[in-house]
C-alpha cells in the first residue's frame, strides 16, 4: 500500500483543521503549508509515514507540539480505517503497531461519533486473543448499523488540538527545516538518528552503572572505616580498667630526706630549765581515774506482768529496781527530770484483727483514753498499733489481760513527759505473723 498526494488532501479535508488559528491568524500560513507538503510526501508507505512521525517527535522539544503530532498520527490511523476500508489487523501490520492499540484508538473515536451505539462498538472492538474475529472488522461492516457520520468529519468541537497555534512554538522552525529535506536523506538521517539514540542509551546505561559502583565503593569504604574506628574505641574503653604504669615519670628517683636533720633548735638556758620542769611533772603525775558515770539504758525488759510494781502511785516517784540492778547502785542525774514509766507490749498473732477486737472493749471498761489523734488499733505496716493513757490503778490488770490474749513481751522505759497525772503511757503493737 502506497499513500498518494490525494490521500493526504482527503485526510486534510476530513480532519477539518482550523488553519487560520494554527497559523496565528494566517501569519504563519506559509510555514504550515510548507510543513504539510514536506511531511506528507507523495507515494510514501504507511510504515515510512510512521517513521516520519517518530522522527518529528524526536525533533520537537516542547510537550504541546509533541502532543499535537501524536494526535495528528492517531487521526490518520482513524482516517485509514474509515475512508480506506482497512481492518484492524491490516492497519496494525501496515504501520507496525499493536492490534490492541489500534482497536482501542478506533473504539474511542467511534464512541464520540456514535455515543448511542457505545455497547455495540465496545463489543465489536474488543480483542481477547490473536484469533479474534474482530481483528478483521472493517468500517463497511458497521456503516449499515452506525451510519455514515464518521465519513464526514474527523474532529469534534472539544478537540483543542485542532485549533492549537503550533507555529508559535520555538522548535517549530527547526521541525519544518528538517522535514523539507529530501525524502531519502530524511530516511538516512532517521536511521542515523536511531543509531545515535541507541548509542546514547547505551552510554547513559554505562554511566549509571559506573555511578552506582562508585556509590557502592564509597559506602563500603565508609562502613569499613567506621567499624575500625568503633573497634578502636571499644579497645580503649576496655584498656581503661587494666593496670597502666606508663604514666610514671621514670626520670625521678627516690631520695631519702630527713626533714629534721637540717632544722636547728636554738633554746636559752631558761627555756631548757622550764622544759625539764614540765617533763618532770608529767612523768610523776597520777593518771586520771575513769569516769564513774555509766549511762544507763532507758529500756528494761520485764519477764512478766508480776514484775510491774504493785503500787503504781509509789512507782511514779521511786527508782526502778530493775534499773538499779542493771546500773549497779547509782543513777544518772538526768533521771531526776521525770520518774514516770512507760510500757511497751509487743505481741505476735496470726490474726491481729481478732486481738484488736478483744482489746478495744477493755479500754472502755478500764477508762483508757487514746493519746492525741492516734486511733487505737490503727493499721501500720506489719501489724496494728495502740498508743494509750492507762490509769495507774488499772495498769496491772489491763496489762495482765492484754498479755494473756497472745504471746507478748513487755518493756519498761522512762517516760519523756507529757503524761496526765495518775496515768501511764502504754504502747501496744500487735505484729502480724
Amino acid at each position: 500500500m502506497m499513500l498518494s498526494k490525494s490521500d493526504f488532501e482527503r485526510f486534510k479535508d476530513w480532519l477539518d483543521l482550523d488553519v487560520n488559528s494554527i497559523a496565528w491568524e494566517g501569519r504563519y500560513a506559509e510555514s504550515f503549508s510548507g510543513f504539510w507538503e514536506s511531511f506528507f510526501k507523495d507515494q510514501i508507505a504507511p510504515l515510512e509515514l510512521g517513521e516520519r512521525f517518530d522522527y518529528a517527535k524526536k525533533i520537537a522539544k516542547s510537550g504541546p507540539l509533541i502532543s499535537w503530532l501524536n494526535w495528528l498520527f492517531e487521526k490518520f490511523i482513524t482516517f485509514t480505517f474509515v475512508h480506506q476500508g482497512k481492518s484492524v489487523r491490516e492497519i496494525a501490520f501496515l504501520f507496525d503497531l499493536q492490534e490492541k492499540y489500534v482497536s482501542t484508538l478506533l473504539r474511542n473515536h467511534l464512541i464520540k461519533v456514535y455515543p448511542v451505539y457505545e455497547d455495540l462498538i465496545n463489543d465489536n472492538f474488543q480483542i481477547s486473543n490473536v484469533s479474534s474475529k474482530n481483528l478483521f472488522l472493517r468500517f463497511d461492516d458497521l456503516i449499515g448499523t452506525l451510519g455514515p457520520e464518521a465519513l464526514a468529519k474527523g474532529t469534534f468541537e472539544d478537540d483543542i488540538l485542532a485549533h492549537m497555534e503550533v507555529t508559535l512554538y520555538p522548535d517549530w522552525p527547526n521541525l519544518v527545516k528538517e522535514l523539507r529535506k529530501d525524502i531519502l536523506a530524511l530516511k538516512v538521517d532517521f536511521e542515523n538518528f536511531r543509531k545515535k539514540t541507541a548509542f546514547r542509551r547505551q552510554l547513559k546505561f554505562l554511566q549509571e552503572v559506573i555511578v552506582l559502583l562508585l556509590i557502592l565503593s564509597v559506602v563500603v569504604f565508609a562502613l569499613k572505616n567506621t567499624n575500625k574506628w568503633y573497634e578502636d574505641y571499644l579497645v580503649n574503653k576496655i584498656t581503661l580498667f587494666e593496670p597502666n604504669f606508663f604514666w610514671l615519670d621514670k626520670s625521678l628517683s627516690y631520695q631519702e630526706q630527713d626533714l629534721l636533720a637540717k632544722q636547728q633548735i636554738d633554746l636559752s638556758n631558761k627555756e631548757l630549765d622550764e622544759l625539764e620542769r614540765l617533763e618532770a611533772q608529767t612523768v610523776f603525775s597520777d593518771e586520771r581515774l575513769g569516769s564513774r558515770y555509766d549511762p544507763e539504758s532507758d529500756v528494761v525488759v520485764l519477764d512478766s506482768v508480776d514484775d510491774v510494781p504493785k503500787s503504781f502511785g509509789e512507782a511514779e516517784t521511786e527508782q526502778s529496781e530493775y534499773e538499779e540492778n542493771k546500773k549497779g547502785g547509782y543513777r544518772d542525774s538526768s533521771y531526776a527530770s521525770s520518774n514516770k514509766k512507760a510500757y511497751r507490749i509487743l505481741m505476735a498473732s496470726v490474726e491481729p484483727a481478732s486481738v484488736r477486737n478483744e482489746i478495744l472493749p477493755l479500754m472502755k471498761s478500764y477508762g483508757i483514753q487514746q493519746v492525741d489523734n492516734v486511733r487505737p488499733g490503727m493499721q501500720i505496716p506489719g501489724g496494728m498499733y495502740f498508743n494509750l493513757q492507762v490509769p495507774s490503778k488499772n495498769l496491772k490488770d489491763f496489762m495482765t489481760k492484754v498479755s494473756s490474749l497472745s504471746e507478748a513481751s513487755i518493756y519498761e522505759s522512762r517516760s519523756q513527759g507529757g503524761e496526765q497525772p495518775g496515768k501511764n503511757r502504754v504502747f501496744i503493737w500487735i505484729k502480724s505473723i
